[in-house]
């Protein structure tokens, strides 16, 4: 499987790519704020599988992400993990497959981002 990391905390890009190496999937592309998201997720080919991205970050937090990268490609699987429980639902209104509420578990993160990708 392939993913996309978006978060500002870099602890957690090490993290998540240490235990998705382990589990034998692949981080494609991070991203550390909003927009760098958007411009990147747009220069992907292929598109990864899955993408988990964070709410507060800088420049343009998550849900403006989400928005506009599922305005260009409205099958992408976005796993969002973060630690405002308050924008669960409007994530997967707007689009989000599922929502981590951090700190997750490491279980439950890969949990999270292997049933989006078999979705």
């Amino acid at each position: 499987m392939s993913i996309f990391i978006i978060d500002d905390e870099a602890i957690l890009h090490r993290l998540y790519k240490d235990v998705f190496a382990i589990k034998g999937h692949q981080v494609v592309a991070d991203a550390y704020d909003g927009e760098e998201a958007v411009e990147t997720y747009q220069s992907l080919d292929p598109r990864p599988d899955v993408i988990i991205l964070d709410h507060r970050m800088p420049n343009k937090d998550g849900l403006e992400a989400m928005g506009e990268i599922l305005s260009f490609e409205p099958d992408a699987r976005i796993v969002f993990i973060s630690a405002d429980a308050n924008v669960r639902e409007q994530a997967l209104k707007g689009g989000a497959v599922s929502f981590g509420l951090k700190p997750v578990t490491i279980r439950h993160m890969l949990d999270l981002v292997e049933s989006a990708a078999n979705d």
